[in-house]
């Protein structure tokens, strides 16, 4: 019985729309089935199941493994560098979601663990600096690519912390990129140029969102057409209805729907967003009133 209630709230998880869900769960069941993997297999097995899923140095070797930059962010070999990048992503990811929707999560993450991906392999150019023998593991691009375009986009919001008291997003997030990249350089040098090129993400799509662009547009419509035009298309029906009947009630469904979409203009929604993303940075988000976090949410399933 256990069981089936298990498998339920996985299903709930992989087919809703819960983006941040999705990405933790899928970077579990990678972790686990790995190390099980890495567990029964020889040692000389080991390397070749951590290079055929991670991002090898070389802008050739890459190309000819096109794959592997975007299954490298779902790839942890250890358990802390497992533990603390879900942990980072659950904590500013469930901020981001709450006020700007699952969506922007996925976007931020997939978008900066690429960014951190291509940043890898441009530098592996350079063998010095990445030995072209090396690969790269771990959703810390993504990551900080969540972390980074939160605090772009929400400063000054306050998080409690024990010990700390209450600390605005940016600052955590400014420590959070020195004691992960900055620090000894020296170690995990093509990991840190990774956490660059997620970071870096990070504030570009902040930045641009803020100021009402959504950079990603392009690239996701594009695949999206790609998409439908792979799909089959169904057969035509021809089917007759007597519509006469519908057409006056279609008619004021259709009247009333648009009356309630157009009641506000879209400056007058992006004005009624800012101000209270505004009141959220300087109150917080307990301080919004349940028919402003209504709106919110509402916004954020658009």
């Amino acid at each position: 019985m256990t069981n089936n209630f298990i498998v339920e709230d996985l299903k709930k998880v992989l087919y809703g729309r819960n983006h941040l869900s999705k990405l933790i769960l899928i970077n579990a069941a990678v972790f686990l089935v790995l190390n099980i993997a890495l567990a029964i297999a020889s040692p000389a097995t080991d390397e070749t199941i951590l290079r055929a899923i991670g991002l090898p140095a070389g802008i050739l070797n890459s190309i000819l493994h096109i794959w592997t930059y975007f299954t490298y962010m779902f790839v942890h070999e250890g358990f802390f560098h497992f533990l603390f990048n879900m942990l980072w992503l659950y904590w500013l990811g469930r901020i981001l979601a709450d006020i700007y929707g699952q969506n922007r999560v996925l976007i931020l993450y997939i978008f900066g663990g690429l960014a951190g991906g291509v940043l890898y392999v441009l530098a592996s150019v350079f063998p010095s600096i990445i030995p072209q023998s090396s690969f790269l593991i771990g959703a810390s691009g993504g990551v900080l690519s969540v972390m980074i375009g939160a605090a772009t986009l929400l400063p000054d919001f306050q998080l409690r912390l024990l010990f700390f008291g209450n600390v605005k997003l940016k600052y955590l997030a400014l420590v959070g990129f020195i004691l992960s990249t900055i620090l000894d350089l020296n170690a995990n040098t093509g990991g840190k140029i990774a956490h660059v090129g997620g970071a870096g993400f990070g504030l570009l799509y902040g930045m641009q969102l803020r100021n009402g662009k959504e950079i990603t547009d392009p690239i996701i419509d594009f695949f999206e057409n790609i998409w439908k035009v792979l799909q089959p298309k169904p057969k035509m029906k021809v089917v007759h209805k007597n519509t006469k009947k519908k057409s006056a009630g279609k008619r004021k469904a259709s009247a009333s729907k648009g009356s309630d979409r157009s009641s506000m203009s879209d400056d007058q929604v992006q004005k009624r967003i800012d101000d209270i993303l505004d009141k959220i940075s300087h109150s917080g988000y307990d301080s919004l009133t349940s028919e402003e976090k209504d709106f919110l949410f509402k916004m954020s399933k658009r």
